[in-house]
């Protein structure tokens, strides 16, 4: 399976803090990916990096084949982080949420069979026209990603 994310000899330090060392792996296309750990463990860091927001020291991090140091913006389009905070509008369904998170990325109405197959594949079709407030945080997580 082509890869989607891939991760090779990261390194991140900050000062004396070696946060990211050595860290190599791949995620592939299709999946579903979490960074579970401790508090300091890195994972923050390694997710700003894989968006952008951070360099590495060393190492290389490519998404869906885009270098995230060279072509970050290409890199972030193609990822979805879900944060660890909610950050959503409650008052919005979830066929709402997505319509307006794909107007971002310059997707009109004819984005709606995507959203409608995307709504299906999270198992969110018998909550797509509820509000927000209305669903359990696994399924507002669901909808973040």
């Amino acid at each position: 399976m082509p890869t989607a994310v891939s991760i090779r000899s990261v390194h991140k330090h900050f000062g004396e803090l070696h946060a990211l060392n050595d860290i190599s792996l791949d995620v592939p296309q299709g999946s579903f990916f979490g960074l579970l750990g401790p508090n300091g463990a890195g994972k923050s860091t390694l997710i700003n990096i894989m968006s952008g927001l951070m360099k590495a020291d060393a190492g290389t991090v490519s998404v869906m084949g885009h270098d995230v140091a060279g072509a970050y913006r290409q890199a972030r389009h193609a990822l979805g982080v879900v944060p660890q905070e909610l950050v959503y509008d409650p008052f919005f369904t979830v066929r709402e949420v997505l319509r307006l998170q794909s107007g971002y990325f310059g997707h009109g109405p004819e984005n709606q069979p995507w959203i409608d197959e995307l709504i299906e594949t999270l198992s969110l079709a018998d909550k797509a026209d509820a509000n927000l407030h209305d669903l359990s945080g696994g399924m507002k997580r669901r909808v973040l990603i």
